[in-house]
């Protein structure tokens, strides 16, 4: 007799074994931090070239928020289309020039506020795009098993670049202004190298044929919408991320207007608070598998309305970076938490549009919280606009505490969901 064959399933290497997840991973680390570099000066240069007007950081947050609205759904469908290693690559090509003409304009003494808003749109576009291909292509390089602990690698890669990222764009700028625009220009060069050497196949292999973009953002909704949890969420998110505006540019406005401190201080709070953002990175995982998605959302919110709070009542440029270290620490857990969720409910050939339709419904709230956080700054400063933030926070946290279908949402495993396709 023969004995019956034993069928045998290989375990996958460890990520840190993983030569396309490392490729990926480190290559837009590098991209990040320089990004981290560039975005926390965009302030202070508007500050700068406005004279000190808080409209003025206003203007320059929308102007990166902006284009999350209207470059997300078109950059959805284009990344379940084409190739995701050639949209990466094109991406960063581009995000080089962009910073590099920051950098180049602001050392020749000829930026304007308008076109300072112009390539920071352009810039923050082509990163729109860029992270979108990334999401999707991280289920490609990854088994579905290592999806949760490379999304959380993903988290903590940010939160990194924020650490070291921040602190360093300050005192760059500090030293000359254009510096930290040519040093993030080598982040964006690196990635791009990285890309073409990475083996996987990041093409999107759909056997259909091409139809109008309409139709394809059509089918996405239509899915996104079937999704009660998804469509339960988002609006909450929204709400949270618009009010969170006028935490990041009350910080500017707070610590280098009305407090008078130099603009370096601004680097030590978000160093401070940059750690905190590491560490619910890291920890997010251990949340995770401990706490179920509602409990991190709406304990979250409440934490965060309190947190705000209390920042309105800070004396002093530490108690606003471990306050703000403390907000991170949830935002990171959050993070970690609803992406996974996100990408494993989510079918492989919808993963550009659906990221895009939620990014598009967030960044609405991002446009008009930059937009509004600007107005309420000037008109009624640091503390007062903090307080009305933290209020309209707790609202939040309490309407989502309502809303049946945001309390029972749970994390499907991550194995079962990796090869789910959509419906045709």
């Amino acid at each position: 007799m023969t004995a019956p064959a034993q069928t045998t399933v290989a375990t996958p290497p460890p990520l840190r074994r993983n030569r396309d997840f490392l490729l990926l991973w480190t290559g837009n680390w590098l991209q990040f931090f320089g990004s981290r570099m560039s975005t926390v000066c965009y302030p202070l240069l508007a500050l700068q070239i406005s004279g000190g007007s808080a409209e003025a950081v206003g203007l320059a947050s929308a102007a990166a928020v902006l284009p999350q609205a209207v470059v997300q759904l078109p950059a959805g469908v284009l990344v379940d289309r084409w190739d995701r290693r050639a949209v990466m690559r094109w991406c960063a090509a581009g995000r080089f020039l962009a910073l590099a003409a920051v950098g180049v304009t602001l050392a020749l003494d000829v930026l304007g506020m308008e076109l300072l808003l112009g390539l920071i749109a352009v810039e923050v576009s082509l990163a729109i795009v860029g992270a979108l291909a990334e999401r999707a292509a991280v289920r490609t390089v990854v088994p579905g098993e290592q999806l949760p602990a490379a999304l959380s690698q993903n988290e903590a890669r940010g939160r990194i670049a924020g650490l070291l990222g921040g602190p360093a764009g300050t005192v760059l700028y500090t030293w000359t202004r254009w510096s930290p625009f040519v040093a993030a220009t080598l982040g964006a060069l690196i990635a791009a190298v990285n890309l073409r050497f990475i083996r996987a196949d990041l093409s999107t292999q759909s056997p259909q044929k091409r139809r109008p973009l309409h139709r394809d953002l059509a089918d996405a909704l239509r899915w996104l919408c079937g999704q009660r949890a998804l469509r339960a969420m988002l609006p909450v998110v929204t709400v949270a991320t618009a009010l969170l505006q006028v935490v990041t540019q009350g910080l500017v406005v707070i610590l280098v207007k009305e407090q008078g401190l130099p603009e370096a201080t601004l680097g030590l709070v978000l160093g401070i608070s940059g750690c905190g953002g590491l560490l619910g990175a890291l920890t997010g995982r251990w949340f995770m598998a401990r706490l179920p998605l509602p409990v991190l959302l709406i304990g979250g919110l409440t934490l965060w309305a309190a947190l705000m709070n209390a920042m309105a009542w800070a004396t002093g440029p530490v108690q606003l970076g471990v306050l703000f270290a403390l907000m991170n620490i949830i935002g990171a857990v959050f993070g970690v938490a609803t992406a996974v969720y996100q990408v494993t409910v989510t079918p492989q050939e919808l993963q550009g549009r659906v990221a895009a339709l939620s990014g598009l419904v967030v960044a609405l709230g991002a446009t008009a919280g930059a937009f509004c956080a600007g107005k309420l700054l000037q008109a009624y400063r640091g503390q007062l606009s903090l307080l009305v933030a933290a209020g309209l926070m707790a609202v939040t946290a309490a309407v989502a505490a309502l809303v049946p279908a945001a309390r029972k949402a749970r994390i499907p495993d991550a194995t079962a969901r990796h090869g789910t396709r959509a419906p045709s």
